[in-house]
Formats: structure tokens, sequence, C-alpha cells
């Protein structure tokens, strides 16, 4: 791709130095470490081809909290278009209807008591929101005493003090999943005592807590229930990082797992295990790529998304992983790949026969576990199989420079009929990549399409969440939250050539603009061909832009400027046949700049 170029004013006339000398040995260290960070980053067009600011419509899609919200819990029924944010002794309920001017109101819920040393710990941060009957249950720190309350029409109940619904403090890792009338919860009962995190069942026919010797200090990340093929053998599945057993120096610090329970455990025989789950397994997550020896063991979140059959074996289970180095990687399994790894590996470190019940079986009946099998479990409670991503070369979907914290997945079909899994991950830095994952892993690879600004402020995105029904994002940060649309076709200029080279599944070509296929009142113009998409276009060539002469003054320095849309494609500037400066894919930089020395020969 060679854009004609444009002018730009001339650059200062001081001297621009050259590199400093430098030792063949150093340089050759040199290139030796940008080889390895070059590799470590992935293929090139695993970075966003295009960056857009999403401002919004006028009134819309973006409301101020009106206040600085340092920790939020955002919670959202598909296909409601109320968003309701929980914040510093507030609830707030964000109403976005479609093509309207969006409001907001707030519901204060402040600490009720407690006497602190610390301002801090006299707030009340609400930490959980869950839709509970009719009305929207609200759970807080309320000055280190967790309390909750109900929500209902625009007043709020006080329920009291409920332990386990909410943290002590808002910095404390926790996850609370609910399943009917059955409440579970990583959260401590206790402040000063009991500092072992447990997975726990607080409401049910029956309360369990997993033994303080199975997991090492875990960092909670995602948990889930799965209904099987029968109900006694319906699972709880969780998704955590731990401190590595292995004191190796060279071991990674962490380790990711999935842990498996049985929904129906009523716990065991004896006195040691009748209030403990006695059939926790752990198994170790791998996303790894052995041909280049990259390793991602610092799991970051989780995503499930349900095969559209309803068989649960083909749920597919998508994780965000890093490295010491903040390099990301995104793997994906299956949950009847961990299912199996459950049901028929060893358990690491024992060698003698299996009892029977298998641990980590689950019983018909509401039967106890024997206590043999608990103690085998409790003694061994990791599976010697890991838990590999799907695919025949059991490898990353994609790996990146870019440090990915969130991750949801939408199943959408494109305007012909090809289905498409398409990823919204959060960075570091407050933007969204939109990342469409090939039909077919083994024959092309991920194309990441744009990098998405969602907030009028830059800032961190806090919390995340997917509206499938109304194809919508909404993202929080400290100072707004935002509604982002998934067809975000505007932002692709252009015209039908740059259209159809974003390879958006959500967009094609109209005519004279590039819409939304949920948008246009007929099939539009799309193509999603990896390789030259914009040749469906009416003109098979782009428009070229008009020459623009520039005239250098004798003995003076220039540059020239030529914008970058794409960060996919090669930019070169040319001089008769001679490729003067190019500018490879991966380029982080919005120009592409030529320099024109004062000896040069050709330089008028």
């Amino acid at each position: 791709m060679t854009p004609p170029p444009p002018a730009a004013p001339s650059a200062p006339r001081s001297r621009v130095p050259g590199p400093p000398a430098r030792s063949g040995l150093l340089l050759r260290l040199l290139l030796l470490l940008w080889a390895a960070a070059a590799s470590a980053q992935g293929h090139p067009r695993s970075g966003p081809r295009i960056f857009a600011v999403w401002k919004g419509h006028a009134g819309q899609d973006q409301v101020d909290f009106g206040q600085t919200e340092l920790h939020t819990v955002l919670f959202h029924e598909p296909g409601s278009s109320s968003v309701w944010v929980g914040g510093r002794g507030k609830v707030y309920l964000f109403d976005f209807p479609e093509d309207q001017n969006a409001s907001m109101r707030t519901m204060n819920i402040s600490a009720t008591k407690g006497s602190c040393l610390d301002k801090r710990d006299c707030e009340n941060y609400i930490t959980l929101l869950e839709r509970r009957g009719e009305g929207l249950l609200a759970c807080g720190t309320n000055a280190r005493h967790p309390s909750c309350w109900n929500l209902v029409n625009g007043t709020v109940v006080p329920l009291g003090e409920m332990r386990g619904y909410a943290p002590f403090s808002p910095e404390e890792n926790s996850l609370v999943l609910f399943e009917g009338d059955e409440v579970y919860s990583t959260i401590r009962k206790q402040e000063y005592n009991g500092k072992i995190p447990r997975f726990r069942r607080i409401k049910g026919e029956t309360e369990l807590y997993t033994s303080d010797t199975v997991m090492q200090n875990p960092q909670f990340i995602k948990a889930t229930i799965v209904h099987q093929d029968q109900a006694y053998d319906d699972k709880i599945y969780y998704f955590f990082r731990e401190d590595n057993p292995d004191k190796n120096p060279e071991a990674p610090l962490n380790v990711s797992r999935v842990a498996q329970l049985c929904r129906g455990d009523q716990g065991g025989e004896s006195s040691l295990s009748v209030s403990k789950w006695n059939t926790f397994l752990k198994a170790m997550l791998v996303c790894s790529d052995a041909a280049t020896n990259k390793n991602f063991n610092r799991l970051q979140d989780v995503f499930l998304l349900p095969d559209p059959s309803g068989q649960w074996r083909d749920t597919r289970v998508y994780g965000v992983f890093s490295n010491p180095w903040n390099y990301s990687a995104v793997c994906v399994y299956s949950l009847g790949d961990i299912d199996k790894v459950f049901r028929t590996s060893s358990l690491k470190g024992y060698y003698s026969s299996l009892p029977n019940p298998r641990p980590g079986k689950c019983l018909s009946y509401q039967k106890p576990i024997p206590t043999e099998t608990f103690q085998v479990a409790d003694r061994h409670p990791e599976v010697s199989q890991r838990v590999e991503p799907m695919g025949p070369l059991k490898t990353p979907l994609f790996h990146s420079k870019h440090h990915y914290q969130k991750v949801v997945v939408h199943r959408m079909q494109a305007s012909h009929g090809d289905t498409f899994h398409v990823l919204y991950l959060t960075t570091d830095k407050g933007t969204i990549h939109k990342v469409v994952e090939p039909r077919e892993r083994e024959r092309g690879l991920v194309f990441n399409v744009v990098e998405i600004q969602p907030f009028r402020r830059a800032a961190a995105i806090q919390t995340m969440s997917l509206d499938a029904d109304r194809r919508k994002l909404y993202v929080s940060s400290q100072w707004e939250v935002s509604q982002v649309p998934l067809d975000l076709c505007e932002v692709y200029g252009g015209g039908c050539h740059g259209c159809l080279m974003s390879r958006d599944p959500y967009c094609g070509w109209d005519q004279d603009r590039c819409v939304s296929i949920y948008r246009a009142p007929w099939p539009v113009l799309q193509s999603i061909n990896p390789a030259e998409p914009h040749k469906e276009c009416p003109n098979p060539k782009p428009d070229k832009a008009p020459l623009q002469k520039v005239s250098l003054a004798p003995n003076s320095r220039y540059y020239l400027s030529c914008p970058m849309e794409s960060r996919h494609a090669t930019y070169s500037w040319r001089h008769k046949e001679n490729v003067e400066q190019s500018c490879e894919p991966g380029h982080q930089s919005p120009n592409c700049i030529l320099f024109i020395e004062k000896d040069r020969k050709h330089s008028q």
C-alpha cells in the first residue's frame, strides 16, 4: 500500500543527530533483545488495525457520575436499557433508551454504623448488585460491617448485616454466585480470623467450605454452575490463580486453575469432612505455545460462551492470560474437555489404586462421600492431567504485546450467513479491542479490527458487560458509564474500500456509506475475505488522492508526513524506483515520516 504523499511543514533547522557509535558486541546484544521482544509480540496484525474514539451521540451514550468512583460494580439484564452501577455510598441507575437521551438516577446508601481509624473505612462501597425476585439486592462494605439492602421501585429497604455477601474492604478479591435459592461465596465471614480464602456455600441445603490446604493464596476469577445430563451430576466450576507450589527460581510465581465441585455435595461422613466440600478437585489450565516457547500462566478473566445447540459440553471457555512482561494470550477451552480431565485423570502425587467411588465423582440421591474417598482427595486435590486449549495444536488463539484484562465474546451472524465469534478485550490503557476469531482456527489468524476509546475522558475500564440482545457493550470508569454499540461502522473511512478492508462482520457497504448490517433496509455489500475483501467493491481500485508538488529550497532539511490509518498496512515513500522509507505493519506512530537531508542530490 503506497498512499500519495501529503506535504508537511519544514522541520526545525537544527541538525538532526545521527545514532551514536556502538561496539559490535553491544549492537549484537541490542539486536538480540529487539528480536526477542518482537517475537513475544506475536503476529504484527494481532494488534488493532485502526484506532477510533467513540464520541457517542450527544447526550445518548455517555453519562458522568458527578463524582469520582474508585470502585464500581455493574449490573445489567440482557435486553434492558437500564444499567445499575454500585459506587461509594450510592447506587446509580442509568437508562439508555434507543435514539434518546440517557438519564441517571441515584439512590443513597450510606454507611450505617462503625467507628473508623481510616476515613476510607467509614464508607459504604457497594460491591454486589443482583436481581432477587422483584427487587435488586445491593450489598456493600458498610464501614467494615458488610450489609445488604433491597431496592424496590426506587426505595431502599435495609436487610441488615449479611456476612459472605460483601467483603470488609472493596480491595478484597471476592466472588458471589447465585443459583435459585442457593448462594456461593469466596468472602470470609470474620474480619480478623479465618483469613485463608475458601469457596463456600453460604445458603442452601447444607453449608460447606473448602479445606484450608487445597488452595494456596487463591485469587478468584469466575464461577459458574453447569447443568449436566443428570441433575445429580450438576457441577460448580470456578476459575482462579494461586501461588505455584513449585518453588524453583525458574518456575512462574502463579499457576492458573479450574476447580470442580458437585452441586449436590452434602458433605462427608466423619467429623472432619461433614462441613467440607468432599468433591473438590483442581486442574491446571495450560496456555502456552510450544513452537515459540511462550508461556502465559497468569489468568486475568474468563468468559463462557454456550453452544447454540444447548449442549453443555460444547460451551467454549475463553481465558485471558498474561506473563511477567504483561504480554497477553487468549486460550479457548471446552467444558467437555474440562469435564473429561476431572473424570478420567489420576491424582497428582497419588500412586495407589483410587478408592471407589473415585474422588470428584457426584453421587445420586444425595449420598455422603465415603471417608476414604474424601481423605485421598483432600491430600491430593490436583489431577495429573492438565486442561489444554481446543484445536489440533493445543495453542493459544493468539498472543499479543497488549496487556488484556477483561473479555466478553459475541456470537453473531454476518449478512452472508456465516457465524463469527467476536471478542471484546479491555486493555490496561482503558481501550477496547474488537477481535474476530477465524471460522476455522487452523486455517487463519485472528483479525484485530479496531481499538476503541470508549470514554470522553481517558481512564481505566473497571467493569464491562455485554448485551447480546441489544448488541451493546456497557463499560464504566471512575468517572463515567458508556454505552458502545457493537456495530460501530461510522469509524471506517475510505469509502467502500475502507469499509470492506475493515473486515468488520457487523458492517457493510450500502451505496454511499458504511452501515450496520442490522440497520440496513436491504442486503449490503460485505466480504470477510482475508485476502482482498475490497475487491468486492464496484470499483476494484481505490480512488487516488491528487498528487501534491512540493518545492524544496536548496540546502534545507524537510520532512514529509503520510498519515497511517491502518496499522496492518505497509506504507512506503518512493523516489523514482527506489523505496526511500518503509513503515511496516505493527507500527504505532500515526505518521510515516521521510526526512530529506540537505545534501541529497534529489532533494528537489
